[in-house]
């Protein structure tokens, strides 16, 4: 159904910005004989720049967001990416300011940040496919389980009440409970096996969210499995118009193959608190990760300069998933490398590989909450495991630590994967600046922790 894709995921934003803000990181000031730059005020004598309504296109704002895929060795390119913002409810804790915000900004709101990093294998159908389609599956189950559409804070920041639910409130959390069960028995009729037993968490209480209420982990959770269920059933999504309602030029003459390859994924939701950009250095947000594999996701704390990993890689070694799949520990095998491998993958969580389901490959993704407080990161890093393959958190952090701006920190993290490498994978590095930016290189030994070692590598 690739063909079929409409424009429907916004890739830009609207805000009122700081002046700091337009020109994050100014060139260092030269002797020069023309005039000091001298920018407009407004009545109040105030400089325009710091009330300038923009549109920011994410993808080509060099400064706030950075991607570069690279595609190594291999004939051609499996990963994908996306990025944008997503049609969701704000889940942030919100602060004090935000509502007096709000008033001072109108037309401005909370908004919610969708940064994706997917790395196929067998073929790019399935990140393909998560690229396209994934955003919207979240969006639309949304809509099913919080038709009011209000906020609903994460669970791991809610605060735990004891209020009677109405008669309305309980209709909806059957209905939410229903889709729920309705979607776990499809998976145990379908596929069998491992899924005969399937108990998924959908995100607290009651199987559907904290307190009932549908909230972000329920819907997260719903919308992995769901999508995965329609890929490897080649089922199409119920949002999607039927056939005969598309254009001509966008009808689909080949449906995607859902029985070729998979893919894992990687997905941060950035929540912010107010109507401020998520790189202004005084915005808190509420960041969930939604993952699936070995792609990794990263942040970079201030105070310190060290990497904070937000995910694990879903292998047959790691504890969990070992402890998971034990019951069918006849799959488990070794290549000829010695790594452990699950039947023929080496990931245990995917999208797709539709012959491995059977046996405990699940799209049930793994979830983890974070508050992050004004200038306590500096920076977001999405990249698959042709980065992470080669070199470690630390020494991803300290090569973005020496750019200027995101866009030129996922270059030169693909370009040094590929110079010291001898995999020759795939590559995809994706770079967000978080409020602590302009400060990325002032906790611990900045980016010199891991010269030496990157030095090395090169000489090698």
């Amino acid at each position: 159904y690739r063909t079929e894709q409409r424009r429907w995921f916004r890739d830009y934003f609207t805000a009122h910005l700081p002046g700091n803000s337009l020109h994050p990181d100014p060139p260092p000031l030269k002797t020069t004989s023309l005039p000091p730059r001298v920018y407009s005020t407004n009545k109040d004598g105030a400089n325009d720049r710091a009330t300038t309504t923009v549109r920011i296109p994410l993808r080509s704002a060099k400064h706030h967001f950075g991607v570069t895929r690279g595609r190594g060795t291999r004939p051609y390119n499996e990963d994908n990416y996306q990025a944008g913002v997503i049609n969701l409810p704000p889940f942030s804790r919100q602060s004090p300011e935000a509502e007096a915000e709000e008033a001072s900004l109108p037309g401005q709101e909370p908004a919610v940040f969708y940064f994706s990093v997917f790395d196929g294998h067998g073929g790019d159908a399935a990140s393909l496919f998560l690229k396209d389609y994934l955003h919207r599956y979240i969006e639309e189950t949304s809509k099913l389980m919080n038709p009011e559409d209000k906020p609903l804070p994460a669970a791991s920041i809610s605060a735990d009440t004891s209020e009677v639910e109405t008669d309305h409130e309980k209709q909806e959390t059957q209905k939410r409970k229903e889709m729920q069960i309705d979607l776990v028995n499809s998976w145990k009729e379908t596929v069998g096996g491992y899924f005969r037993r399937f108990q998924p968490d959908f995100g607290g209480v009651k199987g559907c969210g904290h307190s009932g209420d549908g909230g972000v982990e329920a819907v997260l959770t719903y919308a992995f499995l769901k999508t995965d269920y329609d890929f490897i059933t080649n089922t199409r999504p119920w949002f999607l118009p039927q056939p005969e309602e598309l254009p001509p030029q966008v009808r689909s003459s080949e449906p995607t193959n859902p029985f070729k390859g998979g893919s894992t994924a990687t997905v941060v939701l950035l929540s912010t608190s107010t109507p401020k950009p998520f790189w202004n250095p005084s915005q808190t947000c509420t960041l969930i990760t939604a993952h699936l594999g070995d792609t990794r996701a990263l942040l970079c704390r201030v105070s310190d300069g060290h990497a904070v990993p937000l995910t694990t890689n879903h292998h047959p070694g790691s504890p969990s998933e070992s402890a998971r799949l034990r019951r069918y520990a006849t799959a488990f095998v070794s290549d000829a490398f010695g790594e452990e491998r699950f039947g023929v993958l080496a990931n245990t969580r995917s999208i797709g590989d539709v012959n491995q389901k059977r046996l405990g490959v699940s799209a049930e993704p793994e979830l983890t909450t974070k508050e992050i407080l004004p200038e306590e990161y500096s920076f977001l890093v999405l990249v698959s495991d042709g980065v992470s393959a080669v070199i470690g958190d630390q020494e991803i952090c300290d090569v973005v630590k020496e750019c200027r701006t995101p866009e030129e920190a996922g270059r030169e993290l693909v370009e040094f994967v590929d110079e010291v490498g001898d995999v020759g994978d795939n590559a995809t590095a994706l770079v967000v600046r978080l409020g602590g930016w302009e400060k990325r290189a002032e906790g611990g030994d900045g980016w010199m922790g891991t010269k030496a070692l990157r030095e090395w590598r090169r000489d090698e």
